[in-house]
Formats: C-alpha cells, sequence, structure tokens
C-alpha cells in the first residue's frame, strides 16, 4: 500500500522538495486496523498523528469510534480530552499532549 500510494503521489505530479517544504499531494497512511508497524520507511500508526490538530478533527468526524492501537483510545476520546503525564521522568518516553477542542468543531 505504502509504495501505492508513493506512485499516486508521482502521478499526480509530487517532485523531491525539502523536507517539510510545500507539494503538491502527499498520501499518508495513518492507521491500518489495529497493526502496530515500524520500518525505514513507515511508521504505522503515523508517527505524528497525535501533534496534528488537522488529521485529528477530520478523523473524529467519519471514525469517533477508532481506537489508537498505540494508546487505546478513541478518536473522540484523544481529541476531547487534555492530558499531561507529569509523575513520569522527564521525556523518558514520549508522552502525548492532547488538545481540548471545542465541540461545536466536532458537528
Amino acid at each position: 500500500m505504502f509504495k501505492f500510494l508513493k506512485l499516486v503521489e508521482q502521478q499526480v505530479g509530487r517532485k523531491a522538495t525539502t523536507k517539510w517544504g510545500p507539494r503538491e499531494i502527499d498520501l499518508d497512511i495513518l492507521f491500518y486496523n489495529d497493526i502496530v508497524f515500524s520500518d525505514d520507511e513507515i511508521t504505522i500508526p503515523h508517527k505524528d498523528l497525535m501533534n496534528r490538530d488537522f488529521v485529528l478533527v477530520p478523523l473524529c468526524e467519519i471514525a469517533p469510534d477508532l481506537i489508537h492501537p498505540l494508546i487505546d483510545k478513541k478518536i473522540s476520546e484523544i481529541i476531547i480530552f487534555q492530558t499531561v503525564d507529569y509523575e513520569s521522568s522527564a521525556q523518558a518516553s514520549k508522552k502525548y499532549i492532547l488538545r481540548k477542542i471545542p465541540h461545536r468543531v466536532l458537528i
């Protein structure tokens, strides 16, 4: 699937640019069922998903009950509640800061 998406990006006209630079199209695999996978090319679930409200909000609109396999929470729970783990050692492992999004955005 990953290679197919890269081919589609090429066919649409995506060209190699600087990292994080503007691009014609960007296709990412956010989840694949409940698979957790990582190699040199791809990480599933997408490693930056939790930091992107522009992904989380629409995802919540179409799949609010989808469970994130790493944190075992529904997408709707992830974007509504804000939690910070202050008791763990300073960044011993990555902790997610979950943002509060006004309910009206989700309607």
